[in-house]
């Protein structure tokens, strides 16, 4: 399967620089089918990698940081992929491509032989926390290359991006309320499964604070769209400044501190 996963590596590289001809072009319609194409593609056969996976083993692949990696690397391509067909917006994924490509390949470099689950995994609300988790970070990811894209194109000095700022904030608002939608329901299925396998809901624990953290911070950033004078670049702080807590959250938090996330 790792082969497959490569040519689904070399698809979605493959799909972004169809997107970067397509907005460099003059002729738009010759590369927009390709870099959808291609990404679907890619999609098609990193999903069958999941499913294969997941029916081997018998559980989610997301106990190993490069089975979440691959699982991340998913959702994000699934989002930019949605977003592409259905909204016909392809400036967002010359950001969020790149983090599914950068998430896969992180993933088959650190990919390790599948193990059997450890006892306090063995729950659904633990596949549901990780699901609504990942779906919440690819959320997240899409409004951070919304905020981007409507923070440069409020410099006024990409014409392009300038008459889209109204398109890239309500991709920022969307993406920060279903994502904070999606990470509080991973935030409660994470207490039942934390009362089913240490007894408790709460933990004085690193990886549970700054999931605290990321929560508040969204929760703070939706606030910031009901006020008028930060509606804009306001929300788009948030945004921008909150997927990097995010990112800590996710990866930083298991790699340099000791947390009961790590298996």
């Amino acid at each position: 399967m790792k082969y497959l996963l490569l040519v689904s590596l070399l698809l979605y590289a493959a799909g972004f620089v169809s997107l970067l001809l397509h907005h460099r072009s003059k002729n738009k319609g010759a590369f927009a089918f390709p870099s959808v194409a291609f990404i679907s593609c890619g999609l098609v056969l990193h999903t069958v990698v999941l499913v294969e996976r997941t029916f081997s083993t018998g559980r989610l692949p997301v106990a190993a940081v490069g089975e979440t990696l691959l699982f991340y690397g998913w959702s994000v391509a699934a989002l930019s992929t949605v977003v592409m067909l259905r909204y016909r917006e392809r400036f967002t994924a010359l950001v969020t491509v790149p983090f599914a490509v950068l998430a896969l390949f992180f993933s088959i470099v650190s990919m390790t032989p599948p193990r059997p689950l450890p006892l306090i995994l063995r729950t659904y609300w633990f596949e549901v926390h990780v699901i609504t988790s990942f779906a919440a970070y690819a959320l997240f990811t899409l409004a951070f290359a919304g905020a981007l894209f409507y923070i440069v194109g409020g410099l006024k000095k990409v014409r392009s991006l300038e008459e889209r700022c109204t398109d890239f904030l309500d991709v920022v608002s969307k993406g920060v309320l279903w994502g904070f939608f999606f990470f509080s329901a991973s935030m409660f299925a994470g207490a039942v499964w934390g009362w089913l396998a240490w007894g408790a809901y709460w933990l004085w624990e690193p990886k549970i604070l700054w999931s605290f953290i990321v929560w508040f911070w969204y929760a703070g950033a939706m606030h910031v769209w009901y006020v008028k004078d930060w509606k804009g670049r306001g929300l788009a702080a948030a945004a921008l400044l909150g997927f990097f807590i995010v990112i800590f959250t996710y990866l930083g938090v298991g790699l340099l501190m000791k947390s009961s996330h790590n298996f």
